[in-house]
């Protein structure tokens, strides 16, 4: 399965997370607590891709 294309942008705060080791990755409640409010919002839009880059990886959109 290939990785998970998101946003930079929220790919930069959820690597910020995962690596202050605050929140268990799969507690998305925390995670929102951590990011800034753009991508808590992201979060709340894609919840499924989310949890499906959560077991794949995630890597950032290539831009247009």
């Amino acid at each position: 399965m290939p990785k998970v294309k998101i946003p930079s942008s929220v790919l930069n705060s959820l690597e910020t997370v995962r690596s202050s080791g605050l929140v268990n990755m799969a507690d998305l409640r925390g995670i929102k607590e951590l990011v800034p409010t753009e991508v808590s919002e992201w979060l709340d839009r894609n919840k499924s891709l989310y949890m499906e880059g959560f077991f794949y990886g995630f890597e950032a959109e290539e831009v247009q």
